[in-house]
């Protein structure tokens, strides 16, 4: 063998234990907490296997062991701890494996225009377009633009209005939620009473997919779409109908055209530590190719905003409004105090 192919054989075997190290590793560090569900193991004596849910002490109790602290460890930390306990009285056991049923603490509901409403639990806390996500996606008639935070917990009750489509910019940006919280997305074909419930026509067999994309924005057919192989950014557009033509307004006909804004297109990722927001020239993109294909995976969104002209209006006849409101106000309350 020479020097060269048995160099590569072991920088290929050791990157192979770096990166199954690291993956261990990284399965690990979640810190159990209360009402955490796991399941323990004994492949050395299965009778002694249990499920079981970390109690409001933060114990859990185990076969032989008896009660155990399980709170505030990591999974490697409680697996050592169990055969500690056992290796007492039972010297056959010597290896634990404990998995994670159910995140208990870092539950959510999403309700309303998703494919897969119900409760949700995680390892940390979602943002709120993570969440819908994990809900299966919205459906075609989702009211992006009017989602509804109801706070559980100490704050229950209170709402929190959120117009996802003004944070593609920055999903950091979005309000924090909180255990219990329900993410309610209305549904455009019941005017934003009572959502779709996932059940919509055509919802299950269109949608039940596992390699989608969702395109929304100033596009003609916004909504969710299989993924093909090696799809990238530009075809996915073309499959929504391409942007939106600009012929129409939402505030009367005084108001400008919407138009695309294509030099602005943003592509929403899921990354290893939350989702990574890619602003696109698509225009540069179509022309030049520059830069090179932007393949998309399953999960991504793909975000064409309106030009900054229609926002413009909207600001201006707002601002607008306001101050013919209070002059009206200012003239009626001095013409009420020269009449007395």
């Amino acid at each position: 063998m020479s020097f060269l192919k048995c160099c590569t054989k072991v920088t290929i075997y050791a990157l192979f234990i770096f990166l199954a190290t690291a993956v261990n590793t990284f399965a690990q560090e979640y810190v159990l907490e209360t009402n955490d569900r796991i399941s323990v193991h004994f492949w050395q004596e299965t009778s002694l296997d249990i499920e079981t849910t970390i109690d409001s002490e933060g114990k859990i109790v185990v076969p032989v062991a008896g009660r155990i602290t399980a709170a505030g460890l990591t999974i490697s930390q409680l697996e050592n701890k169990i055969v500690q306990k056992i290796n007492i009285y039972n010297r056959n056991v010597t290896q634990a494996l404990v998995k994670i049923i159910e995140y208990g603490s870092k539950k959510i509901f999403v309700t309303g225009a998703v494919l897969m409403p119900g409760p949700l639990t995680f390892s940390k806390m979602p943002n709120v377009w993570e969440a819908i996500l994990q809900a299966g996606g919205p459906l075609e008639t989702a009211r992006l633009d009017n989602i509804t935070i109801l706070r559980g917990g100490d704050n229950h009750g209170q709402r929190i209005p959120v117009n996802l489509t003004n944070y593609f910019d920055d999903l950091t940006k979005l309000p924090e939620l909180r255990p219990n919280d329900n993410v309610y997305v209305p549904s455009a074909a019941t005017n934003g009473e009572g959502g779709a419930g996932g059940t919509g026509p055509g919802g299950v067999s269109l949608y039940a997919k596992k390699k989608v994309i969702y395109i929304f924005g100033e596009v003609s057919r916004p909504g969710r779409y299989e993924l093909e192989e090696h799809m990238d950014v530009l075809q996915a557009i073309v499959i929504a109908g391409g942007p939106s033509s600009g012929g129409g307004s939402r505030s009367g006909a005084s108001a400008p055209a919407i138009q695309p804004d294509l030099t602005s297109v943003r592509i929403i990722s899921a990354g290893q530590d939350g989702s990574v927001v890619y602003r696109l020239n698509l225009e540069r993109y179509a022309r030049e190719g520059i830069p090179v294909p932007f393949q998309l995976k399953p999960g991504d969104t793909v975000y064409i905003p309106a030009k900054d002209a229609y926002g413009r209006f909207l600001m201006t006849n707002i601002v607008r409004t306001v101050l013919t409101s209070a002059v009206s106000i200012a003239v009626s309350l001095i013409i009420f105090h020269n009449t007395r």
